[in-house]
């Protein structure tokens, strides 16, 4: 007589389960807010990091591109002075050597 009283308490494993883990996510359900808040925190923390690099590396470029901009012009007239001195030089010597 037990073994029919345990086959007539079978119940449907699935119904069970959805019992059992809508029971469980009541009984978490805060838990569960709070960790799904943590994760949107770290997302928006995470985007501001980016996007606070990506300025840091913008700028970076620009203040090469500027630097190496004005390096060349530098160079560029260093050149064209030192040329100068030197026709300058090449005058005085054909000047001093026609002179003679």
């Amino acid at each position: 007589m037990i073994k029919l009283n345990n086959m007539s308490e079978k119940t449907n494993p699935v119904s069970g389960f959805a019992d059992t883990f809508l029971s469980k996510l009541k009984e978490q359900s805060f838990t569960i807010i709070v960790m799904v808040g943590i994760i949107w925190y770290q997302g928006r923390m995470m985007e501001e990091r980016v996007s606070y690099w990506q300025k840091l590396y913008e700028e970076k470029e620009e203040y090469v591109k500027q630097t190496s901009k004005d390096d060349k012009q530098i160079m560029l007239d260093r050149i064209k002075y030192l040329q100068e001195q030197r026709d300058k030089y090449v005058e005085d010597a054909i000047n001093e050597l026609k002179t003679k």
